[in-house]
């Protein structure tokens, strides 16, 4: 089951969500409950009422070039518009907003111009010098999100266009833009505030309470332990927003369970799956869909602590002997097969894959080829995830059947992490998010990288600088294809380069992808909440 939501942004930076964990939780369930069942009702009649929302909250700062905490991401989308955006949820390509784009053939320069006219919440007009002050303020702070644009000059190429040059080939820009931390702020009121580009910025105390972005909706309340509020900013440029007011309370998902029955809120952001699977058509609508969390399983490829798991023989043994819906249906509603290490929305994803498909006979076949001998193998996971221990234990009961020895080695996640980094453990399971919606951000998995050292696996060239750790054969012949996907240019190419090289790995990497884990908004019938890949929930699309 999916039991915390998911974002972009909680898996980018560990620390963050250590920092986050740590956020005061206070129901609020009949804080304006009934007004949002009322105006609901209203809204279904041509009153367009207020939204009431039930999000637990892990709020620190409500700038958009520091927050980095998931229950931000939705609001900061409805307030901040962006270069680009997706639409819905297609990750392959993304959209204009603010500004179309190109990209040029050697992937180092990204050219943003205007796409027709935006306005701030004052009613002047979005400018380039707008975008370069929020690109170069994101760069500046150096807060969390500032990784988003490393190694890039933002410049100012003319009164409608800005450039992006990056040090080395970078495509993922486009695919990064639409980040609600790369939203536009309005430069003079950010520094009539105390905004700068270095860090010496002081705005935060102002943005923390008063929105500066030219999204349908503008800050009306903030108090960042209990309740946010949004009005409509009556200059933005695209279509009326449905609601008047958008009220999000702070409360935790116990009681977002028994409002949304009670239908007192409106839309409940932190159902986990299995609650929301028990949910009658009557009592809420539930809107699931695959997160950017790839859950796997991994073998060490190095002989001398994966042992008989480091044979690539067994490893495709594993792969067809697994019964990938049973893992699936572990997670819930949303989640998807696996078919490669990149999520199936993304450019470049696999859409079905012959190698990860259950076939017990071919799978003892490989397991004989590979001379395993009924050795004992250990098999690390999280024991203080309950989801990881069902997928551990069933994993365990797949190997009997093909007649694998695991022994279950459980750690708390914090311990087994260490464990995982240190390279030196036979085998287990993991999950990698994405840092952003693009495989760039999953060269990680490729020999030599953080992922793959992790796993033992180092090309012959990587192992000499390893500190003892041997190259392997597989790593070598996987090398050229990481190269073509590093160096590819166009969406077509990249896509392409990208299944080339996830399905030679499904055919020789020690990794066997299993789950894109699922997630889920849930909404009172005829709300129509929708649930986005990239914001948790969109409420500029509401109609």
């Amino acid at each position: 089951m999916n039991t915390k939501r998911w974002s972009f942004a909680n898996v980018a930076k560990a620390a963050v969500a250590a920092v986050a964990a740590g956020a005061m939780a206070v129901s609020l369930a009949a804080c304006g409950g009934a007004e949002g069942s009322k105006n609901a009702a209203k809204s279904a009649s041509g009153d367009s009422g207020s939204l009431v929302v039930d999000s637990d909250f892990d709020l620190i700062t409500m700038d958009p070039a520091r927050s980095f905490e998931t229950a931000t991401v939705s609001i900061l989308r409805a307030t901040y518009q962006s270069a680009l955006k997706y639409v819905d949820n297609d990750m392959s390509k993304p959209q204009p907003e603010i500004c179309t784009y190109e990209i040029s053939p050697d992937n180092k320069v990204v050219t943003l111009t205007l796409n027709g006219d935006h306005y701030f919440a004052d009613g002047k007009k979005v400018t380039v010098d707008d975008i370069v002050y929020s690109y170069q303020r994101v760069q500046g702070i150096k807060g969390n999100p500032s990784f988003y644009l490393d190694g890039v000059t933002v410049a100012k190429k003319d009164d409608k266009s800005l450039t992006l040059t990056s040090e080395t080939p970078n495509p993922a820009i486009p695919y990064i833009l639409p980040s609600v931390n790369l939203g536009i702020v309005e430069k003079s009121v950010v520094e009539a505030n105390g905004g700068t580009t270095d860090e010496k910025d002081g705005a935060e105390k102002y943005l923390n309470q008063h929105s500066a972005g030219s999204g349908p909706y503008q800050f009306d309340t903030v108090a960042m332990d209990s309740k946010v509020t949004l009005k409509r900013n009556d200059k933005f440029a695209g279509d009326k927003p449905k609601y008047d007011k958008i009220i999000i309370n702070n409360v935790d998902s116990a009681t977002e369970l028994t409002n949304i029955k009670a239908g007192t809120t409106d839309i409940a952001m932190d159902i986990n799956s299995d609650e929301a699977a028990k949910l009658t058509k009557d009592e809420a609508d539930v809107s699931a869909g695959p997160s950017g969390s790839t859950t796997f399983l991994w073998f060490n490829a190095d002989k001398q602590y994966g042992k008989a798991v480091s044979n690539v023989d067994f490893v495709n043994a594993v792969r067809k002997a697994v019964h990938y819906d049973k893992y699936v249906s572990i997670y819930g509603e949303g989640s998807e097969q696996a078919y490669g290490v990149v999520p199936n929305q993304f450019l470049g994803a696999l859409k079905s894959s012959d190698d990860n498909k259950y076939d017990l006979d071919a799978a003892k076949a490989l397991l004989k080829k590979s001379g395993y001998n009924n050795e004992e193998v250990q098999f690390l996971y999280s024991s203080d995830d309950d989801t990881a221990t069902q997928i551990a234990q069933l994993f365990q009961s797949d190997m009997k059947d093909l007649g694998v020895n695991i022994k279950l080695v459980g750690q708390p996640t914090t311990t087994r992490l260490d464990t995982f980094r240190s390279g030196k453990f036979q085998s287990g399971l993991s999950t990698w998010g994405a840092d952003y919606p693009d495989p760039s951000d999953y060269f990680v998995f490729a020999p030599d990288e953080n992922i793959a050292k992790r796993a033992g696996w180092y090309t012959t060239e990587g192992a000499k600088t390893s500190n003892g750790w041997n190259g392997s054969e597989s790593a070598d012949k996987i090398s050229s294809l990481v190269e073509a996907a590093r160096n590819a240019s166009g969406e077509e190419e990249r896509s392409k380069t990208w299944q080339d090289l996830q399905e030679a790995m499904n055919q020789g990497s020690p990794y066997v992808p299993l789950v894109v884990q699922g997630a889920n908004v849930v909404s009172r019938p005829g709300i129509g909440a929708k649930y986005d890949m990239l914001n948790g929930i969109d409420y500029t699309v509401l109609k």
